[in-house]
């Protein structure tokens, strides 16, 4: 099958899939029997949709790892060479260190969040690393510090709010943590979740060739302790809003806690982190249009006394995600790089 044909089979989401992609977002590991009445579609036809879905790399869950785990993050900057842009990009893909990577066009030609296990490591993968690629010309860091909200709270705004909340009841009341997991089991959970968010306790089990009962508790208790994150994402081109911009705001420091919750309250934004660095706020947002980039910067800047957007750009191609490579429309790939985490660094 050529690449015509391909783009032709996946060039959009019917209004089931998105029904079904909202639904993982609120529980990514629900059932299809606990789905089927929400969404309106028998078990059955959800997990051949899904199969489709998650085959084409249209959406995806997997398992990341919470901030108990992570180390210090860093949103950085990188000016390159023109010519050294794409290699420069593969290169960093291949990096656990280097979580998500976007090409943009603005003041960065690319943006990279980092992550290590500690500050000196953070520090060396950054200055040794990164800057000694051939055609970097510059680097700038931007020191990750409070999220206001993440890509993982973002909704598609397809089921109606009675329908959320039947969605929320299949989520499972939380469980108390039950002591202490071994590193090397959560590096493995970690692993395996990382490709596919969905897999079941009993495969679980049976490819680490140990008991069900062990892999229950030991994801409850990661997930109680916030060490472990299961999210459902849907690649950005058919999602219904294919414009990525990233802002750079400056917010006076006695402002940025009000700010920061006031300013993730818009459907467009999925993220937004006060960072250290020039800029002490940063947002993420999807929106329809190119048109609405501008539209949504004034609408910040008027809505918000004392707000000032230093910068934007707009995202030409998610490279990676999470770990997770792209190709073009953001699809995701089979290719998985284990974020890197404090685990079996101890």
């Amino acid at each position: 099958m050529n690449k015509d044909e391909v783009s032709a089979q996946i060039s959009g989401l019917d209004e089931t899939d998105r029904r079904l992609i909202q639904a993982l977002q609120i529980n990514p590991r629900a059932r299809w029997s606990a789905l089927a009445p929400i969404i309106g579609v028998d078990s059955v036809t959800l997990a051949r949709r899904w199969e489709r879905l998650s085959g084409h790399g249209l959406a995806w869950v997997a398992g990341h790892p919470g901030a108990g785990t992570r180390g210090p993050s860093a949103i950085v900057e990188v000016e390159v060479e023109p010519s050294a842009t794409l290699e420069i990009a593969g290169a960093l893909a291949a990096d656990a260190e280097a979580f998500t990577i976007d090409h943009t066009a603005g003041g960065r030609d690319l943006l990279v969040i980092v992550g290590a296990a500690d500050p000196d490591a953070l520090s060396e993968y950054i200055m040794g690393r990164m800057r000694r690629l051939a055609g970097v010309r510059a680097t700038r860091t931007l020191l990750l510090s409070s999220p206001f909200t993440d890509a993982g709270q973002w909704r598609l705004r397809s089921l109606s709010a009675e329908e959320v909340a039947s969605a929320e009841r299949t989520v499972a009341a939380p469980a108390a943590a039950r002591g202490h997991v071994e590193p090397q089991l959560e590096h493995d959970l970690l692993q395996i979740l990382g490709h596919d968010g969905r897999a079941t306790v009993t495969a679980i089990a049976r490819e680490l060739g140990t008991g069900q009962r062990r892999i229950r508790e030991a994801f409850a208790t990661l997930s109680a302790q916030g060490r472990l994150v299961v999210r459902t994402e849907v690649a950005r081109a058919h999602s219904g809003w294919p414009v990525h911009a990233w802002y750079f705001l400056r917010v006076p420091a006695n402002k940025t806690e009000r700010v920061g919750s006031a300013i993730a309250r818009p459907n467009e934004v999925r993220m937004a982190v006060s960072t250290i660095g020039p800029y002490n706020l940063v947002l993420s947002v999807w929106m329809r249009t190119l048109a609405e980039v501008q539209r949504l910067e004034a609408a910040i800047e008027e809505g918000i006394p004392g707000v000032s957007i230093a910068d934007r750009s707009v995202v030409l191609r998610g490279l990676k995600k999470e770990g997770r490579h792209l190709q073009a429309g953001g699809l995701a790939t089979g290719t998985v790089v284990p974020l890197r985490t404090s685990l079996l660094h101890r």
